[in-house]
């Protein structure tokens, strides 16, 4: 039995081409998606600090806008200050956006949980792009407590979209 020593061994120059191309591919999503993550966790560390402060259980939303807007001046979140900003009364009278920030009332516990809700379109390639929704809620007063979400997003999206027009 003759070995055939010149047979192929490894890849050949289009399957690493191909390879590398899509390693490109999934670094510059990286790239690109990264950053708004960073800054979701100190989104994270802003509500948890908010709800620790102290007399945060009897605070109302003017209270709260207040120290929401003394933490965005100093931490430089980009994507929730645009959310934040455009949603304030005045500044885009063309567009109704909502406030990132909504506080709900739990009759039965007493308690008050801020939830904080954005989307931050990113551009990719050419017209792909990533849509990137962050939610969080925490517990007045109650910082470490977990805070269950039920809502559908399906259905926030739908709205969005104004798909049910």
């Amino acid at each position: 039995m003759k070995i055939n020593r010149k047979s192929q061994r490894g890849a050949t120059l289009i399957s690493w081409l191909l390879a590398a191309g899509l390693a490109i591919l999934i670094a510059s999503a990286v790239v690109k998606i990264a950053p708004y993550y960073v800054e979701f966790n100190n989104v994270k560390g802003l509500m948890k600090n908010i709800a620790s402060e102290p007399g945060i259980k009897k605070a109302n939303m003017r209270v709260i806008n207040s120290k929401i807007a003394k933490y965005l001046n100093v931490n430089g979140l980009y994507a929730l200050e645009q959310a934040y900003y455009n949603s304030r009364p005045g500044t885009r009278p063309d567009k109704k956006t909502k406030n990132p920030f909504t506080l709900k009332r739990l009759k039965k516990a007493n308690k008050k949980i801020l939830t904080v809700e954005y989307d931050v379109p990113q551009p990719w390639i050419g017209n792909l792009s990533f849509l990137i929704n962050f939610r969080h809620a925490v517990v007045l007063g109650y910082p470490d407590e977990k805070v269950e979400l039920k809502e559908k997003v399906a259905k926030r999206r739908t709205e969005k979209l104004n798909l049910n027009n």
